[in-house]
């Protein structure tokens, strides 16, 4: 399995850099994979069928909505933790001046499940081993490009 990447430009508009140009790497996805094609996948490989899995799913964010409304964090092994995130416009002095009128939003958030081994993050949603390959743009089509000096295998995380 492997991630794609490209090189991603960004012009810097502020601070001492400011008129450069630079790049960082960017994820590339080839798309996005649905509940529907979720589901029926996850039929093809038990004893479910779609509509099972499609239930399953739509109580599952459901129960997230509700719970975390109360106050409650979701953890789901395997996956991670699902938590509200509070969004504020300012910091105050005192914790008396803290009050709701300081929450500008609320947005939900998740932290992937993972263990650290040897000082290295193992998160449970990635395989063990991520390869990394470079994709370039030609004309506006995505294609795999090999890294210079890459050998035959992409690059590993």
């Amino acid at each position: 399995m492997a991630q794609p990447f490209y090189a991603r430009k960004i012009d810097l508009n502020i601070g001492p850099r400011k008129g450069e140009t630079v790049y960082s790497a960017q994820a590339y996805y080839y798309g996005t994979i649905t509940t529907k094609q979720v589901a029926t996948q996850i039929a093809q490989e038990s004893a479910l069928t779609p509509a099972d899995v499609i239930g399953v799913i739509e109580r599952l964010a459901y129960f997230c909505q509700t719970h975390m409304a109360l106050g409650y964090k979701i953890k789901l092994d395997g996956l991670g933790i699902f938590y509200n995130e509070l969004l504020t416009e300012k910091s105050v002095s005192t914790p008396k001046e803290v009050t709701a009128k300081l929450v500008k939003s609320i947005r939900p958030a998740f932290n992937a499940e993972y263990t650290i081994l040897n000082g290295t993050f193992r998160y449970a949603l990635l395989p063990e081993k991520t390869n990394l390959v470079r994709i370039d743009f030609k004309g506006g089509v995505p294609i795999v490009t090999p890294e210079e000096g890459d050998s035959e295998s992409p690059d590993e995380i």
